[in-house]
């Protein structure tokens, strides 16, 4: 009889007992769980003095290698099948996943780009990082994407696993490291396909919004399968999913965020030009500047010919319309094909034979809007580190032009400031209108084939796997110096002031749109790639059993094996690791490494409520000690209808090849933030923001909190020395079913997490190895020149200071820094789950439930000292103390109604105690900007409802309809969040209507 198979067990007192262990393995589960909740299994007495068999499913449920009979588990096991993630509203496993309190945003790959992994999602439980969840598909591992996160964070690209062979997911919410090894120390995310299926069906989906009209998520699918296990002792199936969602281009965003984004932003729209600026495609002459040498001030003139000239304080512009078809920010076009073939062979009666094969091609593809400008450098130089060129920094200045330039019309008066010498302001658009942007493509396929089958009462199973990715970032946004300097060269240097000049009369023509132009200008602006491969190899095995009998019943046990060989290598762009691409180092890695493990698990019913669960793992990887992660669970049957479990375990990750293999990061670093020159810029912007000369006032919007946040040359390099992280993980529980139609869950969880590997934090001066600075610019100069001609004009109304602000500094260059062990990191908090079924005879069935994560510490050390750096984290900016979800679906004849909310609790702007002294109520600031006057206390929570309705005419056909976020709730402006409308959790999309259809022939 094969172990996969319907088995008669008589159901006696042990059967009961077995129906609510630990369930599930690192294979896939071998039959779809029964109809009624989990708990009705774990909880239901059999009837008295009936000992005849009843047929009962043994399979085998995530967090465990026995096989156990479906039911509640000592480990808290979340199951989310098909129809709840449509109740959902979802379409993709990442928005699956942010349904679930337990789960906290990841990177989403509409908004991933320029991240280092780009075009990818991840899965993030408890908030403890991509590298904390173990995500697989069928029980087995998954290669992780080619391209880590932030260089660093290698993970399970999970837009990679095929929607439409879901049959439901599996999330354990305790560490698993005692049975699948590294990485399990959130929890596990096992997503299940069907065992078999037999026909065909097509389905097709399409999303649209009321308040962005571009937005659009469209899916279809084609499942099909042939054979009966029963019958014709084999099946075989496929599906094939096709998965697109439109780019939103600015100009169906750039007037939608939030009313504060333009306040804190006055010069936001008109920065646009879309009234005065030239129409994309028409020709612009530019302007022209200069600095005078007395004063230092900025003059400037919009060049002859210019039909759109703006004056302002420096004296007049030529401006053109920002070309409003830029994709990076509001989103990228996506486009999925998943194809999966799974077969089941039957082979004599104790033996099956099993494979399956998936691949998955993504594209994303954002266009970078308007083309390149080319703007003389005044100010700090683009500065970045590349491989090839060690730890000296690389810049890039746009040049100026020479007096004897044939393309130089400045102004007599204008050439004369510099000797003239003058700064250029050109639009370079020959290139055309769709030739900047990004694009990302992966391509990632998993094959396995195995066997499994039972002697006696010992199941056994074997399988060899093997899995990669290959992942490229195609970019069309920066400079190749070789490139540059043809189009613009040679270049000569002022000896003088250091200024770099452009050949006066250089290949590329100035004055006119053309050919040639655009063949200069893609060399300048080449196409460069970026490509990682990763490879999983894995030969598993196990067998599971009855070893002992206990006068309460039988002691089953579990052995295995895995062995496995890792590779990944991202070579990095040549160009790029010699420095000819600018903010482009050429990061590179290359590592590959064999890891072995035997694990053991064993169930002991102690008595006939009490159950003992045990397991334990063995890993080596190669440069460090073998790691023993063991794992112990009890549950107590304390009464019919209350249900005790608790775990203890220790939980390990390993480094990844990323983090202590050969290679590093040699690139950029956004968003540095100096306190120096802040404060300095932000003096001189405070009173130019006073001045009655509209000209000051302009300048003042631009320079407040313009050094506040900079983009600097940043290299991390590997750390050879470091340390597995290590955990203990805890849970403490119970399951209560008071009735037979309420059944009630809660669950206290616990992660302390030692040595947590860490990119180094350069907000920290202990983090950083090096830092450079920039010497104080032309620009620096013509802002004081700007302070001291308003403070001497009595007319700008300013009570300026005896002593003016001025610049000491240089803005920072560069900074270095290694990957580190991080002292510890304490998170705990409460999982409530509440689950009802109501029979309303012939008014149908009714389902309600009600799921909550209740933080309760978020805390860590970043160094080996005692005590905490920040205190309690829960309740700061990402951090909300309560996430929850209410769910509920009326089914009646052929209609099913269902209603889905999703709520986060509110949090403060600050990250932290420290941040507080300055994002806190009193200054009503988040991230150093202004808020709603509303909002002074802190993000506000959130909540959307979706509402949905799906009809049945016939057996083959089924249509639905649904409503996202019916009361059409618009975010709340966020100061943190890059585009400024929370959207770790909220979308701008406003109210969105989908449209579902199925048919099965």
């Amino acid at each position: 009889m094969l172990p996969a198979r319907r088995r008669c067990i008589p159901a006696t007192t042990l059967s009961i007992a077995l129906a609510a262990a630990l369930a599930a393995g690192p294979v896939a589960a071998q039959t779809a769980p029964p109809a009624q909740p989990a708990a009705d299994a774990a909880t239901a007495p059999a009837p008295a003095g009936d000992d005849k068999p009843t047929e009962i499913d043994r399979v085998e449920v995530t967090g465990s290698s026995i096989g156990r009979i479906d039911g509640e588990t000592a480990s808290p096991l979340q199951i989310i099948s098909k129809q709840d993630i449509e109740n959902m509203g979802a379409r993709t496993l990442l928005q699956v996943l942010n349904n679930l309190p337990a789960n906290r945003p990841g990177q989403m790959d509409s908004t991933s780009l320029f991240t280092g992994s780009d075009g990818a999602s991840q899965a993030n439980l408890r908030g403890i990082g991509a590298q904390g969840t173990l995500v697989l598909l069928n029980g087995r591992r998954l290669s992780y994407y080619g391209a880590p996160a932030g260089f660093q964070t290698q993970f399970v690209n999970i837009d990679s696993i095929p929607a439409a062979a879901i049959e439901r997911m599996e999330v354990l919410t305790d560490g698993a490291s005692a049975v699948y090894g590294t990485d399990a120390v959130a929890g596990v995310i096992n997503v299940i396909t069907r065992r078999e299926y037999k026909g065909l069906e097509v389905t097709a989906t399409t999303d649209m919004s009321s308040r962005i009209d571009s937005y659009g998520e469209h899916q279809a699918s084609i499942t099909g399968g042939f054979g009966d296990l029963d019958e014709d002792r084999y099946n075989v199936y496929g599906t094939v999913n096709m998965y697109r969602r439109d780019a939103i281009p600015l100009s169906d965003l750039y007037d939608k965020k939030p009313n504060q984004f333009y306040v804190n932003n006055p010069n936001y729209i008109n920065n646009l030009r879309l009234d005065t600026g030239s129409a994309p495609g028409v020709f612009n002459p530019g302007s022209y500047f200069a600095f005078d040498p007395v004063t230092g001030a900025r003059v400037q003139e919009a060049a002859p010919t210019c039909n759109n000239v703006i004056t302002e304080a420096a004296g007049t512009r030529c401006v053109w319309q920002t070309w409003l078809n830029n994709e990076i920010d509001g989103g990228a076009e996506s486009e999925r094909i998943t194809a999966y073939v799974n077969g089941h062979f039957l082979m004599g009666e104790t033996t099956e034979g099993f494979a399956e094969a998936t691949y998955t091609d993504i594209d994303l593809r954002a266009n970078g809007g308007t083309p390149r400008a080319f703007g003389t450098t005044t100010g700090n130089p683009t500065s970045w580190f590349s491989r090839n060129t060690g730890n000296n920094v690389n810049q890039f200045f746009y040049p100026y032009m020479g007096p004897n330039n044939v393309y130089n019309h400045a102004s007599p008066e204008l050439r004369a400031l510099m000797g003239g010498v003058v700064g250029l302001q050109y639009l370079l658009q020959d290139a055309g209108d769709n030739y900047f942007g990004q694009r990302n493509t992966d391509k990632s396929y998993r094959a396995l084939a195995g066997l499994r089958g039972n002697i006696g009462d010992w199941n056994w199973e074997t399988a060899f796997a093997t899995a990669g990715s290959h992942s490229t970032t195609y970019q069309t946004v920066n400079v190749n110096l070789d490139g540059f300097e043809k189009a613009f060269g040679p270049f000569t240097t002022d000896p003088g002031t250091g200024r770099v000049i452009i050949s006066d009369n250089p290949a590329y023509q100035f004055g006119v749109i053309s050919e040639a132009n655009a063949a200069l200008l893609r060399e300048a602006y080449p196409t460069f790639d970026i490509q990682s491969w990763t490879r999983l190899h894995t030969l598993d095995g196990k067998v599971d059993g009855t070893v002992y009998t206990l006068p309460a019943g039988e002691v089953r046990a579990a052995f295995g094996f895995n062995v496995s060989r890792e590779t990944f290598y991202t070579p990095g762009n040549e160009d790029a690791a010699n420095g000819l691409i600018t903010q482009q180092g050429g990061s590179w890695f290359d590592g590959a490494r064999n890891t072995y493990a035997l694990f053991a698990e064993a169930v002991a019913p102690i008595t006939e409520k009490l159950e003992l669960e045990t397991a334990l793992r063995l890993d080596k990887y190669p440069n460090f000690d073998a790691n023993i992660a063991p794992k112990i669970g009890l549950k107590y049957q304390a009464l019919p209808e209350l249900l005790l479990r608790g775990t203890y375990s220790q939980g390990f990750r390993a480094p990844s090849l990323a983090e202590s293999g050969t290679g590093g990061v040699f690139a950029q670093l956004g968003g540095f933030r100096d306190e120096t020159r802040c404060n300095e810029t932000n003096a001189i912007a405070g009173l130019l923001l006073q001045s009655s000369r509209a000209g000051d006032v302009d300048l003042g919007n631009t320079l407040l909190n313009s050094d506040c946040g900079r983009t600097v040359a940043r290299m991390t390099q590997p750390n050879p020395d470091l340390k597995p992280e290590t955990a203990d993980i805890a849970t403490l529980g119970f399951v209560y079913e008071p009735t037979h139609w309420l059944s009630v869950s809660a669950d206290y969880w616990y992660i302390s997490r030692r040595d947590e590997i860490v990119a180094p934090d350069f907000s920290r001066p202990e983090d950083i190895m090096s830092l450079g600075r920039f010497p104080i610019t032309d620009s620096d100069r013509a802002n004081e020149a700007a302070l001291a001609a308003m403070c001497a004009d009595p007319a700008s109304g300013v009570a300026c200071p005896g002593t003016l602000p001025t610049y000491t500094v240089g803005n920072v260059s560069s900074v270095i820094g290694q990957y580190k062990n991080r002292g510890r990191t304490l998170v705990d908090g409460f999982d409530v789950d509440a689950r009802s079924r109501f029979d309303l005879g012939e008014w149908g069935g009714l389902n309600i439930g009600v799921a909550a994560t209740i933080a309760n510490r978020n805390m860590y050390n970043s160094d080996d000292g005692s005590g905490w750096y920040y205190g309690n984290l829960v309740g700061y900016y990402g951090n909300p103390r309560l996430r929850a979800t209410f769910n509920t679906d009326w089914s009646l004849r052929n209609w099913t109604t269902s209603l889905y909310v999703n709520y986060v609790g509110k949090t403060r702007w600050a990250l932290e105690q420290i941040d507080a002294q300055d994002n806190n109520t009193e200054t009503c600031t988040g991230g150093y900007l202004d808020v709603s006057p509303s909002q002074c206390d802190g993000a506000p929570s959130w909540w959307t409802t979706n509402l949905g309705v799906s009809w049945r005419p016939t057996e083959k056909l089924t249509v639905g309809v649904t409503v996202k976020n019916v009361f059409n709730r618009l975010p709340f402006y966020d100061p943190n969040d890059f585009m400024a409308f929370s959207s770790a959790y909220a979308n701008n999309f406003g109210r969105i209507y989908s449209l579902t259809a199925g048919y099965k022939f």
